[in-house]
């Protein structure tokens, strides 16, 4: 698509996303449509355009989840559920290596295998943080809770983005205003 319609240049940004420029405006509905025919997509929800996740364990032998899979359950989860002004950034990372930077999301995942059932089976999760920022607001996210299986992933942000879009004192509130003003308890 970058070769037939664009200027042959593919630049990813620091949110692991794909630009193609230099597309004339007459090719850019086709563009569009290629992209589609991939199997991905040119638009992004509030909830997908502050997602980022590492490789996973599809394809890093540290990671102890499938990072990109649990994002997209997440994102189709959220997406029928909640309405955001604007992103929550929501990071995954398989390992201690932090490839995603959970550490400086609105909301961080850093995978881990949590004990499930009598019989203390291993299924993948995280362990979640909350309040992490960079530029103007830089800060480590603090951990909200531990040893979250993946599947309860999404049910559990959407109670944290719920309860901020609830208690926030304005529609001008970022997410990581709202967790640094009430305290982890509350």
């Amino acid at each position: 698509l970058s070769e037939r319609y664009g200027d042959r240049t593919i630049r990813l940004t620091v949110w692991q996303n794909l630009l193609l420029s230099g597309v004339a405006d007459e090719h850019v509905q086709t563009v569009q449509q290629g992209i589609e025919a991939l199997g991905l997509d040119w638009q992004a929800s509030s909830v997908r355009s502050g997602l980022v996740a590492c490789t996973g364990n599809a394809g890093c032998k540290f990671a102890a989840a499938d990072t990109k899979g649990h994002a997209m359950q997440i994102a189709r989860y959220l997406e029928d559920r909640i309405q955001l002004e604007t992103p929550v950034n929501i990071h995954l990372t398989g390992c201690h290596h932090s490839c995603a930077q959970h550490y400086i999301g609105d909301i961080g995942l850093i995978a881990t295998k949590v004990e499930v059932g009598e019989d203390d089976d291993l299924v993948e999760g995280y362990h979640l943080f909350v309040g992490g920022g960079w530029g103007r607001e830089q800060g480590i996210a603090a951990e909200f809770q531990s040893s979250v299986p993946h599947y309860d992933c999404p049910q559990l942000i959407e109670r944290i983005l719920r309860t901020y879009l609830d208690q926030r004192l304005s529609p001008q509130e970022t997410f990581v205003q709202f967790v640094r003003r009430i305290s982890i308890d509350d």
